[in-house]
């Protein structure tokens, strides 16, 4: 018995020495080694900082810790010794951009095509898989890779009991009691359903007391609330209890009264117009062409539009990456191009209450830049061809 276990000793210990290596490499497989923040200077480029204003020529960024520390003319900079000095002659600088309406968030996969593309934050607005706990606690896991898009969560979807939606209140200290637990666990931001008729399907809908009180609720704890609209008979609603965007331009035709009442509570807009082309597209419905001439009237009017698609929020085919449909269906409601870049930038991070942090480039934000060999604003196309990306002061793509 001893001479046959000693003369199998060698396979055996051939056999444990590549389950070490196999299990070695599908834990790696499951954890990649994390990309670094490194201290760095990009000079030299068109730079488009988000606010809207003219880009400046020849930008230089100073970049350490992950944060942008200088942002201006490299007259007045110190460039520190041994950082990583990038020449961007003829590349166009511009923040990362943001999809502020996304599902399937939590997926890897996505979160890393977002990011490749440029799209370096995203807004999950309803998360039907994992509960509150345990998608934030995803969400904070995947916060820790800088090769995945930052995730925004929502969590489920708040409604009336039987409502559009999987988070039912049933009275107005009820919904105060479970917008408490949401935030509590964790939720970045809350969505309401403020919806009763899509397509033919009805659904009882939350009071105007219990919308009054989730918002109310978010509002004391520091968090925005983003409602789920599709008719324009549910604004009133909206506007009331003082929602801060509302998710989904409206099928039907939006009024100018109900244009001003948005306009005058500084509320955004996330239209989510490649949605309710697939829509159309499916059902023969002409809800396409109502948003673009509803989302038209309403930037003509000065209302706040922040970049939005509902990825795989419905069976239609959605853009994962770069939101290029969406862009072009904005074009065609008359936005420009800097318009475009703002929506999907400053506008965007501040609906996905992330304002102070990302969405613009300037001094104390964090890193989170796109650098395109063409320039947008001359042809909004040049979004996809790009050059570098920087997410959180990492370089996680950089093309020849």
């Amino acid at each position: 018995m001893h001479s046959n276990y000693y003369k199998k000793l060698p396979y055996l210990i051939l056999l444990v020495a590549f389950l070490i290596v196999f299990c070695t490499a599908c834990q790696e497989a499951e954890n990649p080694p994390v990309i670094l923040p490194e201290t760095m200077v990009l000079r030299n480029g068109l730079l488009i900082d988000g606010n809207g204003a003219v880009p400046i020529e020849n930008g230089v960024i100073l970049i350490e810790d992950g944060y942008l520390k200088y942002v201006g003319q490299e007259t007045n900079l110190t460039i520190p010794a041994d950082c990583k000095i990038i020449d961007l002659s003829g590349k166009t600088i511009l923040p990362g951009m943001i999809n502020a309406h996304v599902h399937s968030g939590y997926d890897t996969d996505n979160l890393r095509e977002w990011a490749q593309a440029g799209v370096t934050t995203v807004r999950d607005l309803g998360n039907y898989r994992y509960s509150p706990v345990e998608a934030y606690a995803r969400r904070d896991q995947l916060l820790e890779n800088n090769e995945y898009a930052r995730l925004v969560a929502a969590g489920p979807l708040v409604t009336t009991v039987g409502g559009y939606g999987s988070y039912a209140v049933s009275s107005p200290a009820d919904a105060q009691q479970k917008m408490l637990d949401l935030i509590a666990s964790g939720a970045d931001i809350i969505k309401i359903a403020i919806e009763d008729d899509l397509q033919g399907r009805l659904w009882p809908m939350v009071s105007q007391d219990e919308a009054n009180i989730i918002v109310q609720t978010a509002h004391d704890n520091g968090l925005p609330v983003a409602a789920h609209i599709s008719r324009s008979s549910h604004l009133a609603m909206a506007i009331s209890a003082g929602v801060d965007d509302v998710a989904h331009m409206i099928v039907d035709e939006l009024s100018a009264n109900d244009i001003l009442a948005i306009v005058a509570k500084d509320i955004f807009w996330v239209p989510t117009l490649e949605l309710w082309q697939g829509v159309s597209e499916m059902y023969g419905l002409n809800w396409d062409s109502i948003t673009i001439s509803n989302l038209g009237k309403f930037v003509n009017s000065g209302g706040k539009v922040a970049l939005g698609t509902d990825f795989d929020g419905y069976t239609c085919e959605f853009d994962l990456g770069m939101p290029v449909t969406e862009i072009g269906l904005m074009q065609a409601a008359g936005m420009t191009n800097m318009q475009i870049i703002v929506a999907g930038t400053r506008n965007a991070a501040i609906v996905c209450n992330r304002g102070k942090e990302i969405g613009t480039i300037e001094a104390g934000k964090i890193a989170d830049i796109l650098i395109l060999n063409d320039n947008p604003i001359e042809d909004i196309d040049a979004l996809t061809d790009v050059f570098m990306v920087i997410h959180n002061g990492a370089i996680i793509r950089q093309s020849d």
